[in-house]
């Protein structure tokens, strides 16, 4: 994966239920197969995102809204080969955290914090 000038990568970790990897820079959200960027967002037209667990289902989603609108919505796989809903409670933590983590990255890169070095 190329990153542009200035561009720091933020979060590289959740594999997608498309079996694709999601980044988060400090300038774009990234959808990545393998190492090449097959769909881009730009930072500056994400409003929020947040972490949502539906109630019948009990999938938690990465919701990105859009200041357009639109509303883009992410299920982590537990592991790289993994399934999306199988899972017993350790598993669901495990997902609940990842996608929290990914909500706080596109909010910080929204308003600019560059989080703690972690990733």
């Amino acid at each position: 994966m190329r990153l542009k000038l200035g561009e720091k990568l933020i979060i590289f970790q959740g594999k997608t239920g498309w079996g694709n990897t999601l980044a988060v820079t400090n300038q774009r959200l990234l959808i990545l197969d393998k190492d090449a960027i097959i769909g881009e967002t730009p930072i500056e037209t994400i409003s929020g995102a947040f972490a949502e667990t539906q109630i019948l289902t009990n999938i938690t989603q990465l919701k990105i809204k859009l200041k357009d609108g639109r509303e883009i919505s992410v299920i982590f796989r537990h592991s790289p080969n993994g399934h999306l809903y199988d899972s017993p409670d350790q598993k669901d933590t495990d997902i609940i955290n990842l996608t929290k983590k990914y909500a706080d990255a596109i909010n910080r890169a929204i308003g600019g914090q560059m989080p703690p070095k972690e990733v």
